[in-house]
């Protein structure tokens, strides 16, 4: 009887990880593309309004321009930022983020929290299905909360004391510790055998980070890709090293 039970078991788990490779994950692209294409097209909306409507139009020239300045800056985030954060969010969740926006600061650290709490991988069904919710979640937390700041935020900054005020500077290092902690404590072993095995890791990002800053700025654009393309490349070597090891 528990034979049975444990190839039916087995075989409820390669059905849906079947039907997750198969099915799920190709409609998350097709999805994700159509919603893209669609919010791409609709951020066109007020240039159309004021041109055809309004008759505020300008000559194409500037058009163009705008747009080369536009992606001179912003090229270097657009390719860098989704192979930074996909790893976490995962397909589903890096259309939705990319979609809603605050990817760093709000939809990154949910999909990190929820994969640590429920000792998910994002490459799991599992895993995604519950980085999916959670990001949704988010979404609409954000809606209710810009909401309310918009609806009377200037009302309650001009009430918070200065000390609060002055708080908000620390807020993206605070975030971006608690992501820390939650990687590393999510590890087997323990925080401190974590912090050892990422090391490496951090010791790149920030070794490029520092020499970039202080000897070659005008790679500060391509910054971030030049961390995200060195500390993959460690990895790499790392995990190459442990296979050869591991076959000898």
């Amino acid at each position: 009887m528990s034979g049975k039970n444990v190839n039916v078991s087995e075989d409820t788990t390669l059905n849906v990880e079947q039907d997750y490779q198969k099915s799920f994950m190709p409609k998350v692209h097709v999805i994700g593309r159509i919603t893209m294409a669609i919010a791409f097209l609709l951020s066109f909306l007020p240039v159309i309004y004021f041109v055809l409507f309004q008759g505020e139009g300008l000559p194409f020239s500037n058009y163009v321009n705008v747009m080369i300045a536009i992606g001179s800056i912003g090229i270097g985030l657009w390719l860098t930022e989704p192979l930074a954060y996909w790893p976490v969010l995962g397909s589903a969740g890096t259309y939705i983020a990319y979609l809603s926006g605050n990817v760093g600061g709000m939809r990154f650290p949910v999909a990190l929290s929820v994969q640590s709490a429920s000792k998910s991988d994002i490459n799991t069904p599992k895993g995604q299905v519950l980085t999916i919710v959670g990001i949704v979640a988010s979404v609409f937390c954000n809606l209710v909360i810009l909401l309310v700041v918009v609806l009377s935020g200037s009302w309650l900054i001009e009430r918070l004391p200065a000390s609060v005020l002055a708080a908000f500077a620390y807020v993206m290092p605070c975030l971006y510790g608690c992501m820390l902690l939650m990687i590393f404590s999510s590890g087997k072993g323990g925080v401190v055998k974590s912090c050892v095995r990422n090391l490496p890791y951090l010791a790149t990002a920030i070794t490029c980070k520092l020499i970039i800053t202080n000897f070659l700025p005008q790679l500060m654009t391509y910054g971030t890709a030049i961390s995200v393309g060195l500390t993959a490349l460690v990895a790499y070597i790392l995990f190459k090293r442990k296979t050869n090891k591991a076959t000898q």
